[in-house]
Order: C-alpha cells, then sequence, then structure tokens
C-alpha cells in the first residue's frame, strides 16, 4: 500500500474512464465554480441559501434513490445483482454520482433564480 498515491489513483481512473475523465473533471470544475458563485450572489444579496439547499439535498435524495435501482442496468449486472447489503452500499455509493450532479446543478438554478426574484422586487 505504500505505492498507492495519486500517481496511482489517476493511471487506474485513466485507465478505467478513458477519455471520459477529462469530460467529468472539466464537468466538476463547472459545476464547483457554479456553486461557488450563487453562494456567492445569495451572499452579495442578503438572500437565505435555505430554500436553495433544501431543493439540492431533495433533489440529490431523489435522484440518488432512483439511481440506485438502476445502477445494475447501468453497470451491465443482473437483475438480482442487490442481493447482499453490501450490494446496495455499492450500489448507493455509485448512485450519489449522478445524485450530486443533479443537487448542484438544482442549488445553482434556485440560488440564481431567488437572486432574480430579489432583483425584481427591489
Amino acid at each position: 500500500m505504500s505505492d498507492f498515491d495519486l500517481t496511482t489513483i489517476y493511471f487506474i481512473l485513466s485507465e478505467s474512464m478513458g477519455g471520459w475523465l477529462w469530460g467529468f473533471v472539466a464537468l466538476a470544475l463547472l459545476l464547483l465554480a457554479a456553486i461557488v458563485a450563487g453562494i456567492m450572489t445569495l451572499r452579495k444579496n442578503d438572500t437565505p441559501a435555505r430554500r436553495p439547499l433544501v431543493a439540492a439535498l431533495v433533489a440529490g435524495l431523489v435522484t440518488t434513490i432512483i439511481f440506485t435501482f438502476l445502477v445494475p442496468i447501468w453497470t451491465l449486472a443482473g437483475a438480482g445483482a442487490l442481493a447482499a447489503p453490501i450490494d446496495v452500499l455499492f450500489a448507493v455509493l455509485f448512485a450519489l454520482v449522478p445524485g450530486g450532479v443533479v443537487g448542484s446543478a438544482v442549488f445553482v438554478i434556485m440560488a440564481f433564480a431567488s437572486n432574480r426574484r430579489v432583483a425584481a422586487i427591489a
């Protein structure tokens, strides 16, 4: 395990995902920048972040639950692939990826929409 470092992780991901790796990295950086911009605009207008956060959490949770049952199809496994608790655990972990993407997108959309609503009122 002493050889397990960031370089090893990079090569494992590169071998596993190929060209998709850089698309996913770009998507993650884009979502991170959008989340930071949404938070900054909420703070600039003194708008509470409660509604965007709750909407993002609910959307992410629902998406994660839906994708948990779609993971066997997504990974080309059989219908009985979720037989053991460890299978369900890894299905939930896989499903957190689209859940996080949807939750992030909902937060950004709600943050910018609430700021437009504040600007329209003022």
